[in-house]
């Protein structure tokens, strides 16, 4: 699992197998809960993350310092940019 959303979804409270020798393996999500909080916790601080960034873009590039593709950054920073396309 990609570390970001391991992290994030750790965060949110999403439970993980330990090394239990009859589950999935260690750091895999244990989906046998009801985890409708959570994820809709997860899709918010998503979404929190999305207009951060898109903030400071907006910011940077008012003050003349245009950042970096933060499109491009943000796929590469979780591991996605061979799956999505832009």
């Amino acid at each position: 699992m990609n570390p970001r959303f391991k992290s994030l979804a750790k965060e949110c409270g999403f439970v993980f197998w330990g090394n239990e020798s009859h589950g999935p393996g260690p750091n895999m999500i244990d989906w046998s809960g009801d985890y409708q909080q959570e994820f809709e916790l997860y899709s918010e601080e998503l979404v929190r993350w999305a207009i951060m960034r898109c903030e400071s873009n907006q910011q940077a590039e008012h003050a003349g310092q245009l950042k970096h593709n933060w499109v491009q950054h943000t796929l590469a920073e979780f591991n996605l940019d061979q799956k999505i396309s832009t």
